[in-house]
């Protein structure tokens, strides 16, 4: 059970990983650069009042630029993501834990 405990938590990263990697590829791979956007956008839709605050400076370097959006888009989702994943499967052992007697 550990093992997919493991895997759950990685999962957003993988989605993460692979969503870049569409994103970085999208014209070798033929594929529409803008359907390839919306699916990271889709991806950080939840968080996006968190980060939508208006923090992010603007970079004069367009691959500090392109970074830092990744990073908004993809990698704080993801890391948000696994992050309640964590607290939920936290709370779920605790809750199977409530009526055993405590270990010696």
């Amino acid at each position: 059970m550990a093992w997919f405990r493991r895997m759950l938590l990685a999962l957003p990263f993988a989605i993460a990983a692979a969503l870049n990697v569409l994103m970085l590829n999208a014209d070798r791979l033929h594929l529409r650069r803008e359907h390839v956007a919306g699916l990271g956008f889709l991806f950080g839709t939840p968080w996006v009042w968190l980060l939508d605050r208006g923090w992010a400076p603007d970079y004069h370097h367009h691959r500090m630029q392109l970074l830092f959006g990744y990073a908004i888009i993809l990698w704080i989702p993801a890391l948000l993501y696994s992050s309640c994943l964590w607290f939920l499967l936290r709370g779920l052992a605790q809750v199977g834990n409530i009526g055993r007697p405590p270990a010696n």
